[in-house]
């Protein structure tokens, strides 16, 4: 197999690799939260799972770019790291301050990331040689070659699959868009939910469509919380309507209601 052959397929493997990695990652969430108005940031689903294709491509193409395999595999591991941390970095919302704790958390995580990408890396290779052996021998088998690229889109989509949301943080959308309904059934304050009832705007604002967007920060919202116990995980849902109105649920472990307000 030649240099062109070689990096040609190894594109090809991981924009699939990508797009195994992406369809899962990005739609995983929506299978199990049906009817939840997940909120996306950025492009959107689409453009997410076609950025996904991309970096799969660039990854399979860098590791099949060298003769020799070690080389490419180490190459195109830090490269997914080092891009997929931009993009995390680039995402980011909130204050300086939060910028500055994320960089240095993914900047401490780089490594662990290109560990990640290190498997993927290793089986392009791996792919690419089967398909060199295959075609230099005169009955080549169409199952090996099948088969040795089906192996890593499909450890890619298994890897996707671990950006589904743990039980609580479901359990804090679920009750969220509980609370939004039901608040959308009345017309006066009294009537509202109790966690409701403290948001300013509900009842004149809450109209339309608007999306939820969970995030593991609660300190954003400005309302008063119950005190937990060290290790304790928090949550925080943002409501944002299409309207421009918004408000946030702070989800306190051992707390059925959680604490919502406008920010």
């Amino acid at each position: 197999m030649n240099d062109k052959t070689r990096r040609i397929l190894g594109l090809i493997l991981g924009l699939l690799i990508g797009l195994a990695f992406g369809l899962t990652s990005q739609l995983i969430n929506r299978v199990f939260l049906p009817g939840i108005p997940l909120y996306h940031p950025g492009l959107g689903v689409t453009a997410s799972i076609g950025v996904a294709c991309l970096i799969g491509g660039l990854v399979g193409l860098i590791a099949a770019w060298t003769e020799e395999a070690l080389p490419g595999v180490l190459l195109s591991s830090l490269v997914g790291a080092l891009v997929t941390m931009i993009i995390s970095i680039s995402g980011n919302r909130g204050g300086s301050d939060y910028f500055l704790g994320l960089f240095v958390l993914l900047v401490m995580t780089f490594f662990p990331r290109a560990v990640v990408f290190l498997p993927l890396a290793a089986l392009t290779r791996w792919s690419l040689g089967v398909w060199a052996n295959e075609f230099q021998s005169i009955s080549f088998s169409i199952w090996k070659l099948v088969l040795s690229f089906a192996l890593p889109i499909l450890l890619a989509g298994a890897l996707g699959l671990f950006s589904l949301y743990t039980t609580p943080e479901r359990q804090a959308l679920l009750r969220t868009q509980q609370i939004i309904q039901a608040g959308m059934q009345v017309n006066d304050k009294n009537s509202l939910p109790e966690p409701l009832k403290k948001v300013d705007g509900f009842l004149q604002n809450a109209h339309g469509a608007y999306t939820l967007e969970l995030s593991d920060n609660p300190d954003l919202l400005p309302v008063q919380r119950p005190l937990i116990t060290t290790g304790e995980q928090e949550y925080a849902v943002f409501v944002r309507f299409e309207n421009g109105y918004r408000f946030g649920c702070a989800f306190t472990p051992n707390f059925a209601d959680p604490a919502c307000g406008t920010y």
